[in-house]
């Protein structure tokens, strides 16, 4: 399956037409966009996304199964070995080990809530 590109929120275009991304590109892209997604926010969905804020402040094992269950529902990803977050004053950094095809992916994030 292939999906339009993605990069630092914007579309990729290759010679004046959209990029196209395939295969562990792809999941990747998926999971990035899913762990971007705060919960409210996308009008279509209003359940859709993770609820950071009120995770962080007072049910963080909530906060994590939100992040697993976001990583897990990407179409390709069969598994996860590992992952973490964490918030540093601005930043919030997810960082995962997802297995694709029986291979470990390595996905590491950082963005601002």
């Amino acid at each position: 399956m292939k999906d339009i590109a993605l990069e630092n929120n914007h579309l990729v275009l290759k010679n004046g037409d959209l990029k196209l991304v395939d295969g562990e590109s792809r999941i990747k892209q998926h999971i990035v966009v899913g762990l971007r997604i705060i919960k409210g926010d996308w009008f279509l969905d209003y359940r859709a996304g993770i609820d950071y804020f009120n995770g962080l402040k007072i049910y963080s094992k909530i906060l994590k199964a939100e992040i697993k269950n976001a990583i897990s529902e990407v179409i390709g990803v069969s598994g996860i070995r590992k992952y973490y977050f964490k918030k540093d004053k601005e930043l919030f950094k997810v960082s995962a080990d997802v297995i694709v095809s029986n291979q470990a992916i390595r996905i590491d994030e950082e963005f601002r809530l």
